[in-house]
């Protein structure tokens, strides 16, 4: 009689452990963020099938960098630029910034940096067109459309400038970028 007492307390022992085992099992299944679709055809039978669902999509945040990568077809430069995310973007979904957006391509997401590209048909903005107006030299700024718009008008006389430059000046000297339009100043003033 003692024996059937112990085998009986072993077996309920036994019961409880693997209800125990089988409970936390269950708790593991959905920490894992499984999800049991159960789908019904019209014939009556059952499918099980086992999708995994993203609950922590990841988004945005006030530190994080975009970078705007531009292509310019019609001279070939690429401008970027870089800086943290206007307020309006914070807490997107890579899916939400691509609906914002959908003119850009996305070629980098994570919470940390986002890289938009966009190619467009025209010049970029570094553009600069030096000539001679009114016996002095001339700076324009040309923009995306290849339309100038007067930057500076110099102090630098044409009259007392060597005559290659003169020549050279009279067909307009295109440059491109800041250090470089820097550099011809310096070296028409010297």
């Amino acid at each position: 009689m003692k024996k059937q007492a112990i085998f009986i307390v072993a077996l309920i022992t036994l019961f409880f452990a693997s209800a125990y085992i089988m409970a936390n099992y269950g708790i593991k299944q959905e920490e894992n963020s499984h999800v049991n679709v159960i789908e019904v055809s019209k014939k009556d039978t059952i499918s099980n099938e086992t999708i995994n669902v993203n609950t922590q999509e990841e988004k945005t945040t006030p530190n994080t960098t975009l970078t705007l990568k531009k292509y310019y077809a019609d001279c070939g430069h690429w401008i970027t630029t870089s800086a943290k995310i206007p307020s309006e973007m914070v807490n997107f979904t890579q899916s939400e910034l691509i609906s914002k957006y959908p003119t850009w391509n996305l070629e980098k997401f994570s919470k940390e940096e986002i890289i938009l590209t966009r190619e467009t048909d025209s010049f970029c903005g570094e553009h600069y067109l030096v000539t001679c107006e009114n016996g002095k030299i001339v700076i324009y700024s040309l923009d995306e459309e290849g339309n100038k718009t007067l930057l500076e008008n110099t102090e630098i006389a044409y009259d007392y400038l060597p005559e290659t430059d003169k020549i050279i000046l009279n067909n307009g000297i295109y440059v491109y970028g800041k250090d470089e339009l820097n550099k011809i100043k310096e070296d028409f003033e010297s």
